[in-house]
């Protein structure tokens, strides 16, 4: 679909969601300066997650299909989960920290977690389980505020689909128009 485009000069928007069969389907409209707007379907092969922005008003044009995204961390990387022990003065900085760490990453697609103030006015814990990379980049801001760290357990992810078990590695992450969609494979076909 984006083959004789150039993302900067067109935006995507979704004017329908179906998922109410096996594979999810996308309604789209291609907008780009000084054409009429086309209408494609998005065919979802293999869904796993979605986070879908029905606005016209589009102020992300980032326009995106990659298999290696920290969103895919969850199905991809090994899965792990982070101790700390200590405690500091300045818990609202290391929070700060650690909601900068999720932005970066994620941008808008993290929320940050209210559990984290409650975790870290206790002296030690379970901070969280997840994907070891997270994990590793909230242990190394955790030491450098003087908290130990310690990471344990851990598997690595594979899914089930009702057929076969699938490995992370095998996902894509479809990034566009303030949305995203997980899944094995993405099937555009443009509508008449």
């Amino acid at each position: 679909m984006l083959d004789n485009y150039d993302a900067e000069d067109i935006n995507l928007s979704i004017n329908k969601a179906d998922y109410s069969g096996e594979t999810p389907l996308i309604g789209l409209t291609v907008h780009e300066t000084d054409a009429p707007p086309q209408t494609w379907t998005l065919e979802i092969i293999g869904h796993r997650a979605s986070e879908l922005s029905f606005t016209f008003y589009i102020t992300d044009t980032t326009i995106l299909i990659t298999d290696d995204h920290p969103l895919l961390w969850q199905y991809s990387d090994f899965q792990s989960e982070l101790y700390f022990n200590g405690s500091s003065t300045d818990i609202y900085k290391i929070v700060s920290e650690l909601n900068q760490i999720d932005f970066e990453l994620f941008g808008k697609y993290q929320n940050p977690s209210e559990q984290l103030y409650v975790l870290l006015r206790t002296s030690n814990g379970s901070l969280g389980k997840g994907s070891k990379k997270l994990l590793t980049k909230y242990a190394e801001c955790l030491n450098r505020n003087g908290i130990k760290t310690s990471m344990v357990g851990g598997y690595s992810p594979s899914y089930f689909d009702g057929k076969n078990t699938m490995q992370g590695e095998t996902l894509k992450i479809f990034l566009f128009g303030g949305s995203y969609i997980v899944g094995q494979d993405f099937i555009f076909s443009k509508s008449t």
